[in-house]
């Protein structure tokens, strides 16, 4: 596949992908979507509060896991808009939901992240999507008001979290909210 608007993705390599939501974002505006990261969430002022902490009712990420590989029968045109649900295909159909906290390779089990904890929802399979489907994704992050161009490659991840860190509150969901 030659990628147009991606950077340094590759075919047949694993990807997680975070669609952050924020009670103080700019949803349904030019502005809804934002690098980095922070600047979508934090948007409005006096909704979130870091001091009467509100966070793990005001911000939220849900997050899917895909390998992308050449075969168009794996296209879906709205990877950018979020998580994609299909319970035909299984995707978006078992969810976990969790507290957690912002990720990235700044974070680790000695630097914890100030904005915790948010609330994630994250597909617990991994599926199959056409490299086109990204590349669609990465086009319309560049189409955007904001500038999202440090958006189009892939981040590193977080070193995984110390056990004794970790929320104890795992809940598992299929599609339409019944509990497993």
């Amino acid at each position: 596949y030659v990628w147009q608007h991606c950077k340094d993705m590759r075919v047949g390599e694993t990807y997680e992908v975070h669609w952050p939501h924020s009670a103080a974002g700019d949803c349904g505006t030019q502005w809804q979507y934002q690098t980095p990261f922070y600047d979508g969430v934090f948007c409005k002022p006096d909704i979130i509060s870091l001091t009467n902490l509100n966070t793990w009712k005001t911000i939220g990420v849900q997050a899917q896991v895909f390998t992308i590989i050449n075969d168009e029968q794996y296209f879906y045109p709205d990877l950018f808009k979020g998580m994609i649900v299909d319970s035909a295909k299984g995707l978006g159909t078992v969810i976990a939901h969790y507290t957690g906290s912002t990720t990235g390779t700044s974070r680790s089990n000695e630097v914890c992240s100030r904005f915790t904890p948010i609330t994630w929802q994250v597909d617990r399979k991994c599926h199959l999507i056409s490299a086109s489907s990204f590349d669609q994704m990465c086009k319309e992050m560049k189409a955007q008001s904001d500038d999202m161009t440090e958006d189009l490659h892939a981040h590193g991840s977080r070193e995984l979290v110390d056990i004794k860190f970790a929320a104890n509150n795992l809940q598992l969901f299929q599609l339409q909210n019944e509990r497993l």
